[in-house]
């Protein structure tokens, strides 16, 4: 093929890939993660995606860019549809206002009973878009790419007044991730491959901050004060921060005998380090302060299997390790001084507890050929979750442990172009919350809530083959 049509064809794809660079909005697999990142892995929940069978693989394992078979690019969707809802009720523990005497009257626990228990649904449909694309260079030499946005998260309960909006109104974080890949034939069995990772992340997280200008007010202080301070439009705190990370992929693929095939991934960590302000809308006055903080994406392992037991049918499986326990905390720390927020440069304005573990995903299929042209797959998963118990679970992530079912199917429509589509549920085991929000000067706010959570996910790509096999590439 003539290297000037190779070029066209190359600048087509990266045309596309531009055109198409959407972000994800919100969806999640355990904590924040992202996991519907390729159609064909969701219709058999994610069993034996990193062993292949396209280069929609490439997410988990960056050998499987040698899985092209020609100028490829995968182009794929998942809508996500939630059912959630969140509820809880919410006591004040005060502690003596700053240059103000103590509220009269008040025991160590004041209920904030005016509060709605309510907070309804926390989560919309959200769509998950993302592109791969890989080409033979020589008989050995593979290229390519993944676009995506690996972790992501959107809350928002429908009840803004409800009685754990002290800890959450608006959560949203937003990963933009490139990772472009190149693997190379060890020998006709063994593929080995490496990429990199440039990700942009974007964080705002929202929640009410108590009516303060109650306490100038001496006569506020009587058993009205915590409907003063607590009750009513409340204003907003919003910390805004954004910044880059960089980071590394690594695999293998492994033809271990006929019909066997094993691949290992491995993602590594990301660390984000945010830039940003913290304000509160409402109240001008007060102003704002820079902060700056680590946040930590943890490092990831897939291991799959694929083996073909007939010449139709092919089991799966895959086991996954996402290291989310370096998640301990995430520390604001001030870079400009402002006393209304206690931030003195250097020092931490927030501290925000997560205590996380590390997270467990175990999978299993069989992808079974109708056709020459139809395959169908099935699968189902256990996900466990980094949030283990309700000190831990925040009602701006309300994670808990998770089964996927799924189903799907590959459609080869021509030579030149397949269609993949998937269907999964997912159901949530129930997820209780026990977390305590400080106010200086005000005491502490603590919650008791629970969160509901169920989600139908339909996912659909299409591949399409833009050059020629790897016999008639002419940079061979």
């Amino acid at each position: 093929m003539p290297r000037n049509r190779l070029s066209h064809r190359a600048l087509l794809l990266g045309t596309l890939v531009i055109g198409l660079s959407v972000a994800s909005d919100a969806a999640k697999a355990g904590g924040f993660a992202i996991r519907e990142q390729s159609t064909t892995g969701l219709g058999a929940a994610f069993a034996g995606i990193a062993a292949g069978p396209d280069i929609s693989s490439i997410f988990w394992n960056p050998a499987a860019v040698s899985l092209a078979t020609g100028i490829e690019a995968e182009f794929g969707a998942s809508l996500i549809i939630p059912d959630t809802s969140i509820s809880g009720t919410a006591t004040w523990n005060p502690a003596p206002p700053l240059n103000a005497p103590p509220p009269a009257g008040f025991g160590p626990a004041v209920p904030l009973s005016f509060l709605d228990s309510n907070g309804g649904s926390i989560a919309d449909p959200a769509l998950i878009p993302t592109i791969y694309s890989g080409a033979p260079v020589t008989d050995r030499l593979s290229l390519g790419m993944g676009f995506n946005g690996a972790f992501g998260l959107v809350t928002k309960p429908d009840n803004g007044n409800w009685a754990g909006k002290f800890e959450a109104r608006t959560s949203v974080l937003r990963t933009y991730n490139f990772n472009p890949v190149a693997s190379y034939k060890v020998t006709p069995n063994l593929v080995v491959g490496a990429g990199g990772q440039m990700e942009y992340a974007k964080a705002t997280l929202k929640s009410a901050f108590p009516n303060v200008s109650a306490l100038a007010d001496p006569a506020n202080f009587g058993p009205q004060l915590p409907q003063l301070l607590f009750g009513g439009p409340n204003p907003t705190i919003s910390i805004d921060g954004n910044g880059f990370a960089f980071g590394y992929t690594l695999g293998l693929l492994w033809n271990a005998l006929p019909g066997t095939d094993i691949g290992l991934g491995f993602r590594s960590s990301l660390d984000h380090n945010l830039r940003g302000d913290i304000a509160i809308a409402g109240a001008p006055g007060l102003g704002s302060a820079k902060f700056t903080t680590h946040l930590e994406m943890p490092e990831i392992v897939t291991a799959s299997l694929r083996q073909r037991v007939t010449e139709r049918v092919t089991l799966l499986g895959t086991v996954e390790w996402t290291n989310w326990s370096r998640l301990d905390k995430v520390v604001l720390t001030a870079e400009s001084n402002n006393p209304a927020f206690g931030a003195v440069v250097g020092q931490a304005i927030q501290v925000l507890p997560l205590d996380w573990h590390d997270g467990w995903f175990f999978s299993g299929g069989a992808e079974f050929a109708l056709n020459e042209r139809t395959v169908l797959r099935a699968g189902g998963a256990y996900e466990e979750s980094p949030i283990q118990n309700a000190t831990e679970r925040t009602a701006r992530d309300p994670d808990s442990n998770r089964v996927w079912l799924s189903l799907g199917a590959g459609y080869n429509w021509s030579e030149m172009t397949t269609l993949n589509l998937a269907y999964s549920h997912v159901f949530f085991e129930g997820g209780s919350i026990d977390r305590t929000t400080a106010f200086q000067g005000l005491g502490t706010i603590h919650l008791l809530g629970e969160a509901d959570q169920a989600a139908d996910i339909v996912s659909v790509s299409v591949k399409i083959k833009l050059g020629p096999t790897p016999t008639d590439v002419a940079l061979k």
